[in-house]
């Protein structure tokens, strides 16, 4: 402890923190490391970047203007932060390990001081923004016409504020590493290194504000959203067999009762698929921000671990726009609008070619509630440590 305390004073002194950790780290590291985060997540990355920006396209419509809508931009946007932010810390993993060997500063605290709180807090950010979408979702489908204005109050405010606040909560992980400078060699350069701050890292109130912090932006969330979600599929599923059996009592035509149960399986199966996914995914994070050091890091089983909780964390923030796409008739429906594809109606209409119509007027039909295209899209489970 005093030589790594002095070589943060005196240049000269040698890098015995990497010195060690080259002989403590297990020989299977190295080739975990090129597999988990030089070849899987940068691919998830890519995926992650790329439907989190179509997500974004496809919300901004004239048509996606509802408060749900704002909640989901604000979450899409979040999620691509955190998975830009994902990039630079899968590199500092591969390429310089855990403690780093930068010749540049400037590099060394972005890695040392900012890498966890923008990736963590953008994290916070999309969380929030998920379960204050689900609460007016819940609001609107369970207890309709009860609130006139939204619960979780004005929806722009909101989406403002819930970032300010995150961010500051998650302040304090900037103080987690400092800055270690040292030399490899009596004559070699100058490098920087990274190491925790034990004096900041060791008392009670950090370890208990760590804890509460995974309460707060993990396990609690997933409760939550687990049981509102619950919730809703129940109140939908009885509300669309009332619709039902009056539909069967008028005798209106046969097409809409299995329309409508189509768009309760779609309903279902997004919602139920979201939560489990976001409970599967986040939980093995909240283990590992708890556990997180520099002696767990040594041990191969942690670094398995650490990796499969980070592929899972980045998989939940990229695979929203593709959960969208699959279940929800309306965000498909806006998204080949938006692109224009040359071989659906909607390219052939924007290109002003008239399209046909049927020459019967279609009945007008109130099966499907009118809940059900804002509940649609709006429940999703997606940096890392």
């Amino acid at each position: 402890m005093t030589d790594d305390v002095n070589a943060t004073e005196s240049v000269t002194r040698l890098c015995s923190l990497a010195a060690n950790g080259s002989m403590q780290e297990d020989p299977r590291t190295a080739s975990l490391r090129r597999i988990s985060y030089g070849i899987i997540l940068p691919a998830i990355c890519c995926l992650g970047i790329i439907g989190n920006i179509l997500n974004l396209v496809v919300l901004t419509r004239r048509n996606m203007r509802g408060t749900a809508y704002i909640y989901m931009r604000g979450y899409s946007a979040a999620a691509l932060l955190a998975i830009v932010f994902c990039i630079p810390f899968a590199l500092r993993v591969l390429i310089h390990k855990e403690n780093g060997r930068w010749s540049n500063w400037h590099q060394a605290f972005y890695h040392v001081h900012l890498e966890l709180f923008l990736g963590n807090a953008c994290l916070g950010v999309g969380v929030m923004m998920l379960l204050a979408l689900t609460v007016e979702r819940y609001v609107s489908v369970c207890h309709p016409g009860q609130h006139t204005r939204p619960l979780c109050g004005p929806p722009h405010l909101t989406v403002v504020l819930i970032p300010l606040v995150t961010f500051v909560v998650y302040l304090p992980s900037v103080f987690r590493g400092e800055i270690l400078k040292c030399q490899v060699a009596p004559a070699g350069p100058l490098i920087y290194q990274k190491r925790d701050n034990l004096l900041f890292l060791n008392p009670v109130f950090y370890q208990i504000y760590k804890v509460v912090l995974e309460v707060v932006f993990k396990v609690a969330p997933t409760i939550l959203l687990a049981g509102l979600n619950l919730r809703i599929m129940i109140v939908y599923r009885k509300s669309c067999e009332r619709r039902r059996r009056m539909t069967l009592s008028r005798t209106v035509s046969s097409d809409e009762d299995p329309r409508t149960f189509a768009e309760e399986r779609r309903l279902v199966l997004l919602l139920g698929s979201t939560s489990i996914l976001f409970l599967v995914c986040v939980t093995p994070m909240v283990i590992l921000n708890v556990t997180l050091s520099e002696s767990n890091l040594i041990l191969y089983p942690y670094q398995v671990f650490r990796a499969l909780a980070n592929l899972l964390e980045v998989i939940n923030y990229s695979i929203t726009f593709y959960i969208y796409c699959l279940f929800s008739e309306d965000f498909r429906n806006t998204l080949i609008r938006t692109l224009q594809w040359p071989w659906g109606p909607a390219g052939r209409h924007a290109r002003g070619v008239p399209m046909k119509h049927s020459p019967l007027p279609r009945p007008t039909t109130t099966t499907t509630p009118p809940t059900t295209a804002v509940a649609t899209p709006g429940h999703v489970a997606r940096a890392s440590v």
